[in-house]
């Protein structure tokens, strides 16, 4: 995203990008999982001085299933840097894609550089600045793909507002349709360890 993306500032949004050294790289590895970062050149979005998302390997990883699930219609919560978006896109089997984005900020800042490097793909795109919690679609708006991802950290209490969505917006998927949210099978998982600890020990 380093090449499609610059660095640029816009009210409460700032597009940066940063280096992740050899040694800074070897130091994470020891974190593992999550915490691991490869060495190279990276963009991230922060939104009223809180980092929202970036490009390193763990956000490629954790949002890789929307990219290879979209087809048909597709709505998604959150503009983020638009790394998820170019590949959806460009997917031929896509037909549009919808985005809530709650901050005109990030849309100023972000968008034009992403319809720049996908200018093929720019009739596709519906880009609505309303948050996603209670906007309201158009009368009789479907989707086959629904994704939320609207959330700065990997927390457990993320789970309520997941759900909230899930139901508010079930009646806007289409039958067979695909509906998911950032990280939510890894904050169930977690829990349910949490569960089977609390259950183990008696806590």
């Amino acid at each position: 995203m380093v090449e499609v993306l610059p660095p640029g500032a816009q009210g409460v949004a700032v597009v940066l990008h940063f280096e992740v050294s050899e040694a800074a790289s070897s130091i994470s590895s020891l974190r593992g999982g999550a915490g691991y970062v490869p060495p190279g050149k990276y963009v991230r979005l922060n939104v009223d001085g809180h980092m929202m998302m970036s490009d390193t390997r763990h956000e490629k990883k954790t949002n890789i299933g929307l990219v290879q699930a979209a087809h048909g219609d597709v709505f998604i919560a959150g503009l983020g840097i638009g790394m998820i978006l170019i590949p959806i896109l460009r997917n031929p089997k896509v037909t549009s894609v919808t985005v809530v984005e709650k901050y005109q900020d990030v849309v100023d800042l972000v968008l034009p550089a992403i319809l720049k490097h996908v200018p093929e793909a720019a009739a596709k795109l519906t880009v609505v600045v309303a948050d996603v919690l209670t906007w309201t679609p158009p009368k009789d708006q479907k989707w086959d793909v629904i994704y939320f991802d609207i959330w700065p950290n990997i927390v457990c209490d993320n789970l309520a507002e997941i759900s909230f969505l899930k139901r508010r917006y079930a009646k806007r998927k289409k039958t067979g349709g695909y509906m998911s949210a950032w990280c939510e099978s890894e904050l169930r998982a977690e829990v349910r360890r949490r569960k089977a600890e609390i259950a183990r020990w008696g806590m």
